[in-house]
């Protein structure tokens, strides 16, 4: 962790979303400000949601090392912040996989669809749906190559043969 506490940029289209951030996250001040301006270490987006500008462009004008998404309460938030700043935890908390989700993450490395991997481990599609969302919001990604460039560099997943 540096010696001040990490700048983060908001990058919500909704101000109500950035202010409630600002007041939740007013609390962890020792660990991460928000700015409005100005350099930032990480930008904070919410991948459901459209951004006020482009990611990327925030991020070099900001100056940003690091990207997080919105995920969770402020306590995840800010574990999430440090870690795409390269600071702090190597892990965001709770990011423990089950054991189903971590199977199902494979299999996606493996290339197979949703209907693939119910009719392999024996449950519903939608089942396979659920084990997908939830491990997504565990590790912070919103897409299926996301998914398994995290598994590899983590070490989930079996390197590709």
């Amino acid at each position: 962790m540096p010696g001040r506490p990490l700048r983060l940029a908001i990058a919500s289209a909704d101000k109500t979303v950035a202010q409630g951030l600002r007041t939740m996250l007013c609390g962890r001040s020792d660990r991460v400000v928000v700015v409005d301006d100005g350099p930032a270490d990480v930008v904070l987006y919410d991948a459901d949601r459209p951004v006020v500008e482009d990611v990327g462009a925030l991020m070099e004008r900001t100056g940003a090392l690091g990207l997080a998404p919105l995920r969770d309460g402020v306590d995840q938030i800010v574990s999430l912040v440090e870690a795409a700043a390269g600071y702090g935890l190597a892990e965001p908390a709770g990011a423990a996989l089950s054991e189903r989700e971590e199977q199902v993450l494979a299999l996606i490395a493996q290339g197979l669809t949703n209907q693939e991997i119910a009719d392999r481990v024996f449950i519903s599609i939608n089942s396979v749906k659920t084990y997908i969302r939830s491990a997504y919001r565990k590790i912070g990604v919103s897409s299926r190559s996301q998914a398994v460039a995290w598994g590899l560099r983590k070490g989930v997943l079996p390197p590709p043969r």
